[in-house]
């Protein structure tokens, strides 16, 4: 069981497949000597191709030859029609065929030139097939810009749009007031213009000088169509159709310069559509938002940094009056602890100092013993277990403890019981 390539199963594809054979076979080639490759360059063109790189020639700047007379031709027919008045008489057959408004030719030279425009989109067209990476088939785009620039040089030349207009009225398709003659061809040639701009500039993307063309040209046939509309607000009135035939003529030659460099571009570039690239709008707009995401990130840090030491500063505050309210109430509670501790202390006595009046007097004679006599019991103390029976807290004020919190009555009972164990070593110190 064969397997067939996945590409190959429509026409464009196998196309594309064979064009990689060839081009890898013209690498193969390529490491022959210089007459094999003499011969290669000889039979380049298939028979009865011609070659274009004989009429496009490499150097850009030399595609001047065929862009600057067409320039100098449309600029000689705007003069012709302002200066006629000096060379010839007003009803002179000169004047009529030089005039803008009756002559024939710039109707025709016109549509000659859309004409020529619509075969280099197909040249175009053609070139693009080459494109190994096409594989949507992005170059039927210049048939579609072929066939309306075709269409376009039809109704430049023959006015076939004003008839188109005047079947609207007679048949009433639909009526838009006294705009109906002016937006019944307009509407549907914006749309195909709109279009056909869109396939061209997508697919000038790589190539900057035609797209600048393209850009040019839309922008002169809006100008133009804006002209026609506030043409009453504008001065100059004897020299209204001037003004409208140069913006169109203009438009006419950008469209035409814009083709002739795409064809240029496609023979020594590359016949591949770029990578598609965002816009320089979006590259600033995406760096202006995140410009402006960091500076509201920075705004919000510097703001949570604030708060945060406004509050440290607020909870020392508070904390340093707690701790001077708890050590005040430390202070006194220690009064009145050590108040009671000295009530309840019995007062020590004071030792009698012996002198030679006080100190009683040694007799000779010895002392009778009185054995008989049962000896006097000494006085009972109390014992140390019945010491450690005593509460120590019981001089304390339990009213003392409340109001405060749980560490605070702990803290303080803490206080109490170590200053009540220091006075009972120091009692019984003194009793020993």
């Amino acid at each position: 069981m064969s397997t067939g390539f996945a590409g190959s199963r429509s026409m464009d594809e196998r196309r594309r497949r064979r064009l990689a054979s060839e081009s890898s076979e013209s690498l193969d080639d390529s490491n022959e000597d210089s007459t094999s490759q003499t011969i290669s360059r000889t039979n380049r063109f298939k028979a009865g191709q011609y070659p274009l790189r004989t009429i496009i020639f490499p150097k850009r700047w030399k595609l001047a030859l065929y862009y600057l007379p067409v320039f100098l031709c449309f600029s000689g027919l705007i003069a012709a029609d302002f200066y006629r008045s000096e060379f010839c008489t007003p009803d002179s057959a000169l004047s009529g065929y030089l005039s803008l408004k009756q002559s024939p030719l710039p109707l025709y030279l016109t549509g000659c030139l859309l004409f020529v425009s619509g075969q280099i989109s197909l040249l175009i067209a053609s070139l693009r097939t080459q494109s190994l990476h096409d594989f949507s088939g992005r170059y039927r785009l210049w048939k579609w810009v072929a066939g309306g620039l075709f269409l376009f040089a039809l109704c430049t030349t023959t006015k076939l749009h004003h008839v188109w207009a005047t079947t609207v009225i007679e048949l009433r398709l639909f009526d838009w007031g006294p705009h109906t003659p002016l937006l019944a061809w307009l509407v549907p040639g914006l749309a195909l213009g709109l279009s056909v701009s869109l396939m061209t500039y997508l697919e000038m993307r790589g190539d900057r000088a035609g797209l600048n063309f393209t850009i040019i040209a839309v922008a002169a046939y809006v100008a133009n169509l804006t002209f026609m509309f506030t043409g009453n607000l504008i001065p100059w009135e004897a020299q209204h159709y001037l003004i409208g035939a140069g913006l169109l003529y203009f438009a006419h030659w950008s469209l035409f310069t814009s083709l002739l460099f795409h064809t240029h571009h496609l023979l020594y570039r590359s016949v591949d559509l770029p990578e598609k690239v965002p816009s320089r709008l979006k590259q600033h707009a995406a760096k202006y938002l995140h410009r402006r995401r960091i500076k509201k990130k920075a705004r919000r840090v510097a703001k949570a940094i604030i708060q945060k030491e406004r509050l440290a500063v607020r909870l020392a505050q508070q904390q340093a009056k707690e701790t001077a309210v708890i050590a005040a109430d430390a202070a006194k509670k220690s009064k009145i602890v050590k108040a009671a501790a000295e009530r309840s202390t019995p007062p020590a006595k004071s030792p009698v100092v012996e002198t030679a009046e006080t100190r009683p007097a040694k007799s000779s004679e010895p002392v009778a013993v009185n054995k008989s006599a049962p000896a006097q019991p000494a006085p009972e103390q109390p014992s140390k277990v019945e010491k450690k029976t005593i509460r120590v807290d019981s001089a304390h004020d339990p009213e003392l403890l409340k109001g405060l919190s749980k560490r605070e009555r702990k803290k303080l009972q803490k206080q109490w019981r170590d200053e009540e164990r220091l006075s009972g070593i120091q009692n019984d110190e003194d009793d020993a």
